[in-house]
Protein backbone atom coordinates (compact mmCIF):
# COMPACT_ATOMS: atom_id res chain seq x y z
CA UNK A 1 0.00 0.00 0.00
CA UNK A 2 1.32 3.21 -0.92
CA UNK A 3 0.82 6.91 1.22
CA UNK A 4 -1.62 7.64 -1.25
CA UNK A 5 -3.65 4.59 -0.91
CA UNK A 6 -4.66 5.36 2.38
CA UNK A 7 -7.45 7.93 3.58
CA UNK A 8 -8.70 8.45 6.74
CA UNK A 9 -11.54 11.04 7.61
CA UNK A 10 -11.20 14.04 9.34
CA UNK A 11 -13.19 12.80 12.50
CA UNK A 12 -11.16 9.81 13.00
CA UNK A 13 -7.67 12.05 12.46
CA UNK A 14 -9.00 14.27 15.22
CA UNK A 15 -9.88 11.40 17.22
CA UNK A 16 -6.49 9.84 16.74
CA UNK A 17 -4.79 12.95 18.00
CA UNK A 18 -7.36 13.77 21.07
CA UNK A 19 -6.60 10.28 22.02
CA UNK A 20 -3.01 9.91 21.75
CA UNK A 21 -3.21 13.19 24.06
CA UNK A 22 -5.16 11.65 26.77
CA UNK A 23 -7.90 14.59 25.89
CA UNK A 24 -10.31 12.66 23.84
CA UNK A 25 -12.26 11.19 27.40
CA UNK A 26 -13.34 13.29 30.06
CA UNK A 27 -11.05 13.00 33.10
CA UNK A 28 -11.52 10.49 36.42
CA UNK A 29 -13.40 11.33 38.95
CA UNK A 30 -10.31 11.27 41.17
CA UNK A 31 -6.70 11.13 39.99
CA UNK A 32 -3.69 9.85 42.01
CA UNK A 33 0.00 10.48 42.05
CA UNK A 34 0.71 7.90 39.76
CA UNK A 35 -1.77 9.17 37.31
CA UNK A 36 0.58 12.45 37.58
CA UNK A 37 3.72 10.74 36.11
CA UNK A 38 1.48 8.30 33.75
CA UNK A 39 -0.22 11.69 32.00
CA UNK A 40 3.44 12.55 31.74
CA UNK A 41 4.71 9.99 30.49
CA UNK A 42 1.81 9.25 28.06
CA UNK A 43 3.03 12.67 26.33
CA UNK A 44 7.06 11.57 26.77
CA UNK A 45 7.14 15.96 27.94
CA UNK A 46 5.53 18.51 30.04
CA UNK A 47 6.33 21.76 29.06
CA UNK A 48 7.54 24.04 31.71
CA UNK A 49 6.00 27.73 31.31
CA UNK A 50 6.37 30.44 34.19
CA UNK A 51 3.07 33.05 32.52
CA UNK A 52 0.89 32.84 35.12
CA UNK A 53 -2.86 33.71 34.23
CA UNK A 54 -5.94 30.93 35.68
CA UNK A 55 -2.82 28.92 36.66
CA UNK A 56 1.18 27.85 35.31
CA UNK A 57 1.02 25.91 32.19
CA UNK A 58 1.88 22.80 33.52
CA UNK A 59 -0.71 22.43 35.91
CA UNK A 60 -3.26 23.71 33.37
CA UNK A 61 -1.92 20.66 30.97
CA UNK A 62 -2.09 18.26 33.77
CA UNK A 63 -5.82 19.73 34.63
CA UNK A 64 -7.57 19.19 31.58
CA UNK A 65 -6.06 15.55 31.26
CA UNK A 66 -6.83 14.58 34.73
CA UNK A 67 -9.14 16.88 36.09
CA UNK A 68 -9.19 17.68 39.98
CA UNK A 69 -5.62 16.87 41.18
CA UNK A 70 -3.12 18.18 44.11
CA UNK A 71 -0.48 20.65 42.25
CA UNK A 72 2.18 19.25 45.05
CA UNK A 73 2.42 16.23 43.30
CA UNK A 74 4.29 17.73 40.44
CA UNK A 75 7.41 18.68 42.61
CA UNK A 76 7.19 15.58 44.58
CA UNK A 77 7.46 13.26 41.47
CA UNK A 78 10.42 15.51 40.98
CA UNK A 79 11.99 15.60 44.06
CA UNK A 80 11.61 11.34 44.49
CA UNK A 81 13.08 11.13 41.14
CA UNK A 82 10.35 9.75 38.95
CA UNK A 83 10.95 12.73 36.69
CA UNK A 84 13.81 15.05 35.81
CA UNK A 85 13.89 18.65 34.11
CA UNK A 86 15.66 19.47 30.62
CA UNK A 87 15.46 21.15 27.58
CA UNK A 88 13.20 19.07 25.03
CA UNK A 89 10.57 20.57 23.50
CA UNK A 90 11.63 23.40 25.44
CA UNK A 91 12.30 23.17 29.07
CA UNK A 92 10.00 20.33 30.11
CA UNK A 93 9.47 17.72 32.90
CA UNK A 94 10.35 14.47 31.50
CA UNK A 95 10.39 10.92 32.85
CA UNK A 96 13.55 9.76 34.48
CA UNK A 97 13.67 6.90 32.38
CA UNK A 98 14.12 9.12 29.41
CA UNK A 99 17.46 10.64 31.00
CA UNK A 100 19.67 8.97 28.74
CA UNK A 101 17.78 10.23 25.13
CA UNK A 102 18.73 13.96 26.33
CA UNK A 103 22.40 12.85 27.54
CA UNK A 104 23.86 13.62 24.60
CA UNK A 105 22.33 17.19 24.55
CA UNK A 106 24.51 17.62 27.93
CA UNK A 107 27.79 16.29 26.37
CA UNK A 108 27.70 18.17 23.24
CA UNK A 109 25.63 21.71 23.66
CA UNK A 110 26.50 23.63 20.96
CA UNK A 111 23.21 23.05 19.04
CA UNK A 112 20.88 24.27 22.01
CA UNK A 113 21.32 28.07 20.49
CA UNK A 114 20.84 30.39 23.04
CA UNK A 115 20.40 28.03 26.10
CA UNK A 116 24.29 27.15 25.54
CA UNK A 117 26.74 30.11 25.21
CA UNK A 118 29.89 28.81 25.02
CA UNK A 119 31.98 32.01 24.72
CA UNK A 120 30.06 33.20 27.81
CA UNK A 121 31.12 29.98 29.54
CA UNK A 122 35.14 30.23 28.06
CA UNK A 123 35.03 33.77 28.92
CA UNK A 124 33.49 33.56 32.70
CA UNK A 125 34.87 30.18 33.19
CA UNK A 126 36.21 30.67 36.82
CA UNK A 127 32.59 32.31 37.89
CA UNK A 128 31.27 28.97 37.01
CA UNK A 129 33.44 26.81 38.78
CA UNK A 130 33.47 29.01 41.69
CA UNK A 131 29.35 27.75 41.48
CA UNK A 132 29.63 24.42 41.09
CA UNK A 133 32.25 24.25 43.93
CA UNK A 134 29.73 26.16 46.03
CA UNK A 135 27.02 23.65 45.27
CA UNK A 136 29.34 20.98 45.85
CA UNK A 137 30.30 21.83 49.46
CA UNK A 138 27.01 23.06 50.17
CA UNK A 139 24.35 21.25 49.06
CA UNK A 140 21.48 21.96 46.65
CA UNK A 141 20.76 25.95 46.02
CA UNK A 142 18.81 28.33 44.31
CA UNK A 143 19.90 31.79 42.42
CA UNK A 144 18.32 33.70 44.66
CA UNK A 145 21.15 32.24 47.27
CA UNK A 146 23.09 33.92 45.14
CA UNK A 147 24.07 37.87 45.71
CA UNK A 148 24.05 39.62 42.23
CA UNK A 149 27.45 40.86 42.13
CA UNK A 150 27.88 42.85 38.43
CA UNK A 151 25.93 45.95 40.16
CA UNK A 152 22.90 45.39 37.51
CA UNK A 153 19.18 46.29 38.63
CA UNK A 154 18.02 42.69 36.77
CA UNK A 155 15.19 42.56 34.23
CA UNK A 156 13.01 39.97 32.94
CA UNK A 157 15.82 38.48 31.16
CA UNK A 158 18.46 40.14 32.52
CA UNK A 159 20.31 37.15 34.87
CA UNK A 160 22.69 37.89 37.19
CA UNK A 161 25.86 35.91 36.20
CA UNK A 162 25.77 33.37 38.84
CA UNK A 163 22.17 32.33 37.71
CA UNK A 164 23.72 32.05 34.23
CA UNK A 165 26.57 30.03 35.71
CA UNK A 166 23.66 27.60 37.25
CA UNK A 167 21.50 27.49 33.71
CA UNK A 168 24.76 26.61 31.88
CA UNK A 169 26.09 23.96 34.68
CA UNK A 170 22.22 22.50 34.03
CA UNK A 171 22.31 22.68 30.47
CA UNK A 172 25.69 20.98 30.20
CA UNK A 173 24.33 18.28 32.74
CA UNK A 174 26.32 18.92 35.84
CA UNK A 175 23.99 19.95 37.67
CA UNK A 176 20.20 18.82 38.01
CA UNK A 177 16.91 20.41 38.79
CA UNK A 178 16.46 18.48 42.70
CA UNK A 179 13.51 19.97 43.65
CA UNK A 180 11.33 23.18 43.34
CA UNK A 181 10.03 25.89 45.91
CA UNK A 182 7.47 28.13 45.01
CA UNK A 183 8.26 27.18 41.56
CA UNK A 184 11.73 27.92 41.83
CA UNK A 185 14.41 25.58 40.79
CA UNK A 186 16.72 24.01 43.39
CA UNK A 187 19.41 23.12 41.78
CA UNK A 188 22.24 20.22 42.71
CA UNK A 189 24.97 18.34 41.27
CA UNK A 190 23.80 15.55 38.67
CA UNK A 191 25.60 12.20 40.85
CA UNK A 192 23.39 13.29 44.17
CA UNK A 193 19.89 13.45 41.89
CA UNK A 194 20.51 10.54 39.84
CA UNK A 195 22.98 8.98 41.35
CA UNK A 196 22.24 5.64 39.46
CA UNK A 197 22.88 7.10 36.23
CA UNK A 198 26.77 5.88 34.79
CA UNK A 199 27.66 7.07 30.71
CA UNK A 200 29.81 4.34 30.34
CA UNK A 201 27.34 1.69 31.40
CA UNK A 202 23.55 3.19 30.32
CA UNK A 203 24.56 5.65 27.40
CA UNK A 204 23.47 4.44 23.86
CA UNK A 205 24.39 6.00 20.76
CA UNK A 206 23.01 8.96 19.45
CA UNK A 207 21.22 7.55 16.71
CA UNK A 208 19.57 4.49 18.60
CA UNK A 209 18.66 7.72 20.91
CA UNK A 210 17.19 10.35 18.09
CA UNK A 211 15.41 7.13 16.86
CA UNK A 212 13.71 6.12 20.09
CA UNK A 213 12.64 9.76 20.57
CA UNK A 214 11.20 9.70 17.20
CA UNK A 215 8.91 6.96 18.18
CA UNK A 216 8.02 8.29 21.15
CA UNK A 217 6.87 11.67 19.23
CA UNK A 218 4.64 9.38 16.85
CA UNK A 219 2.88 7.79 20.02
CA UNK A 220 2.24 11.15 21.78
CA UNK A 221 0.86 13.08 18.53
CA UNK A 222 -1.33 9.76 17.44
CA UNK A 223 -1.13 11.52 13.46
CA UNK A 224 0.59 14.55 12.29
CA UNK A 225 2.18 15.88 9.47
CA UNK A 226 5.84 14.17 8.93
CA UNK A 227 7.67 17.49 10.07
CA UNK A 228 6.02 17.53 13.18
CA UNK A 229 7.59 14.26 14.82
CA UNK A 230 11.33 15.80 14.60
CA UNK A 231 9.61 19.23 16.06
CA UNK A 232 8.01 17.25 18.87
CA UNK A 233 11.64 17.11 20.37
CA UNK A 234 13.07 20.00 18.81
CA UNK A 235 15.48 17.04 17.42
CA UNK A 236 15.85 19.25 14.01
CA UNK A 237 18.57 21.09 15.67
CA UNK A 238 20.61 18.42 16.29
CA UNK A 239 20.73 16.52 13.15
CA UNK A 240 23.65 15.32 12.76
CA UNK A 241 24.20 14.03 9.01
CA UNK A 242 20.99 12.10 9.43
CA UNK A 243 17.32 13.21 7.88
CA UNK A 244 15.32 13.25 10.27
CA UNK A 245 12.43 14.60 8.48
CA UNK A 246 12.55 10.98 6.48
CA UNK A 247 13.22 9.21 8.59
CA UNK A 248 9.98 10.69 10.57
CA UNK A 249 8.29 9.33 7.05
CA UNK A 250 9.50 5.96 7.12
CA UNK A 251 8.69 5.65 10.40
CA UNK A 252 5.26 6.43 10.07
Amino acid sequence: MSETDFHLKLSSARALHLAAQGVLQAPPRKSSKQDVLACIRNMAALQIDTINVVARSPYLVLWSRLGHYEHAWLNELLEEGHLFEYWSHEACFLPIEDYGLYRHQMVSPQGLGWKYNHKWLKDNAGQVEKIRQHIHAHGASRSADFERTDGKSGGWWEWKPEKRSLEVLFTTGELMVARRHNFQRIYDLRERVHPAWNDKKHLKSQLTSQRMQILQSVRALGICKANWIADYFRMAKFDQGINLHNWSRKVC
